[in-house]
């Protein structure tokens, strides 16, 4: 029973949506490159054998221009539809799988009937094995539907030679061990590229938590000044407020309550900024600075310079400045002013905030407005 279990499994592998969707995308592109080598291919076959034929139409004659046709309408066909479907972000897999299996079936039946016509004629059987080939090697099945298809392809190719001589030409046993040989082939390859695809999906993870992990920061989990200068590019051409907010008092409140406290107090106030800027984008700019970029005006965020909270777990009064600047940059360095003009109202606002007027001590040069 486990060894059944096995065979099961292994005829019928479980494959996770998003590998699935990467091994489509290999068969397909793989249809489309053979769709194009076959169209070249048959036209120019078709141009030669025309050229050799002229006035000598007979009945094989037009049976080889009718195989000739149909191998290059099909080709076309399938070129065309898989080019289109290869554009697509995203396309259903079960619009694909019918697609591949189309295509499979008309290029088949296609080397049947040129080879039952070469087998009439007493010629070598090469147009299927050709075929069959070219589908294990490029066009991916799950084993038991490969397995399905290459059985009857098979059976399709020795029926009409049954039919015409009791197919006294073939040796039966090596066309089965043909056929089992590439249903093997068929499922190995299979299996191969779902370790391929595995292993690429792993690798792009990993590679993205690695972008992620370098463009946030990793106290505060907001995004970064990396992050920062990557997403601005994206931010121009937009009615834009730039907030930057900086915790007054910082060092004293880290002297005073310890690091640690001061790490949670900097987690708070990025909590805090996603309320008081709800839809923004939220970066740690450096230190005990951030900025919030948004896309409504002052007047629809929060509209105070300052900002103020207790820390629950230490007690600690925490006071934030906070500067605004608002525009339509239509660049990049028109941005970054932007950011500069919101830099220089958080001084002010500081040079309010710690006067002695407001019960503080300036630590930091005031800026007059």
């Amino acid at each position: 029973m486990k060894l059944i279990r096995k065979f099961i499994r292994f005829m019928n592998p479980s494959i996770e949506t998003d590998i699935q969707a990467d091994i489509d995308r290999r068969s397909l592109s793989s249809i489309h490159v053979i769709s194009l080598v076959c169209l070249l291919f048959e036209s120019v076959m078709m141009v030669v054998f025309l050229s050799a034929h002229i006035g000598k139409f007979d009945h094989n004659t037009w049976a080889s221009l009718f195989g000739a046709s149909y191998c290059i309408v099909l080709c076309g066909f399938s070129a065309f539809l898989s080019r289109r479907m290869l554009r697509m972000n995203d396309f259903p897999h079960n619009r694909f799988f019918l697609f591949k299996i189309f295509f499979f079936v008309a290029f088949t039946a296609w080397a049947i009937f040129v080879d039952y016509r070469q087998y009439c004629r007493g010629d070598q059987i090469l147009t299927f094995h050709a075929v069959n080939l070219v589908m294990i090697c490029f066009v991916i099945f799950r084993p038991w539907i490969g397995s399905l298809l290459i059985s009857a392809s098979f059976i399709g190719l020795f029926v009409p030679m049954y039919l015409y001589n009791r197919a006294e030409d073939v040796e039966v046993l090596n066309l089965i061990l043909l056929a089992l040989a590439s249903m093997a082939s068929n499922a190995i390859r299979c299996h191969v590229q779902i370790h391929v695809s595995t292993n690429k999906m792993r690798l792009v993870e990993a590679n993205k938590a690695l972008e992620n992990a370098s463009r946030r920061d990793g106290l505060t989990g907001l995004q970064n000044r990396l992050a920062l200068d990557d997403d601005i590019v994206r931010m121009k051409g937009r009615e834009t407020t730039a907030f930057m907010i900086d915790v007054n008092y910082f060092k004293e409140l880290n002297d005073r309550y310890g690091h640690v406290a001061g790490d949670i107090i900097l987690k708070d106030v990025s909590e805090a900024l996603k309320h008081l800027f709800p839809g923004g984008h939220y970066y740690r700019y450096g230190g005990d600075e951030f900025l919030v970029l948004t896309h409504k005006s002052p007047e629809q965020n929060y509209g105070a310079d300052t900002y103020d909270f207790t820390q629950e777990k230490y007690g600690a009064k925490v006071s934030l400045s906070i500067g605004n600047a608002h525009g339509h940059p239509e660049n990049t360095e028109d941005l970054f002013a932007l950011i500069s003009e919101a830099d220089k109202s958080l001084y002010i606002t500081k040079a309010r905030t710690h006067s002695a007027e407001f019960g503080g001590h300036d630590r930091r040069k005031s800026v007059s407005q």
